[in-house]
């Protein structure tokens, strides 16, 4: 020890630092303890729980089904729902061209897995994009269901409908009410 004055006034450095932290630690708690108010109320009305940047895959009979990633998540057990900001969801399909679909908000009824997805909905495979303002998933016959307009284009298509439904597992869909279009001579079946 060359210097002991330069030891010792580092000590008390180090000291009168963690003094510091240790006072604004406890000054923060004693006021989050005396006003639990105010982090209630970053948490929504009625919620239980309150999720940040989550990721949820659901599978059955050890096959994935979807992947499900949002930027917040809420939690309302009473009412089983789970209420999603900006949803990206991943439809795992039979023949391996998967579908991805992202929205403004979504909702998990929690109880059966439906999904139901709104605001800017667009979803796309490698073949095409859907595009709607709200999209119902059934899982348990694996269908997309669009009840307003929906438009559907590919390379050499493009389909305008008032309501679709699509079979998850067989890409096969369905499309009703005011059905137009424009198919290019290339289109091939």
């Amino acid at each position: 020890m060359k210097n002991p004055k330069l030891i010792r006034r580092l000590m008390l450095a180090v000291a009168l630092v963690a003094l510091i932290a240790t006072v604004v630690v406890f000054v923060g708690y004693r006021q989050v303890t005396r006003n639990p108010e105010a982090i209630l109320e970053l948490v929504q009305k009625g919620a239980d729980m309150q999720l940040s940047n989550i990721r949820q895959t659901a599978s059955k009979k050890g096959i994935k089904e979807w992947r499900l990633e949002a930027s917040s998540a809420t939690l309302k057990d009473e009412q089983k729902v789970m209420l999603l900001d900006r949803p990206e969801v991943e439809f795992f399909m039979e023949d391996g061209d998967n579908l991805h679909l992202t929205a403004d908000q979504g909702t998990i009824h929690t109880d059966s897995s439906h999904m139901n997805v709104s605001g800017q909905v667009s979803a796309a495979t490698s073949q095409y994009r859907l595009q709607t303002e709200t999209l119902d998933y059934d899982p348990n016959a694996r269908t997309l269901h669009a009840a307003k307009s929906v438009r559907i284009s590919g390379p050499s298509f493009t389909i305008r409908a008032d309501s679709m439904a699509m079979d998850i597992a067989t890409s096969i869909t369905r499309l009703e009410g005011g059905v137009e279009g424009v198919i290019s001579e290339d289109f091939q079946l």
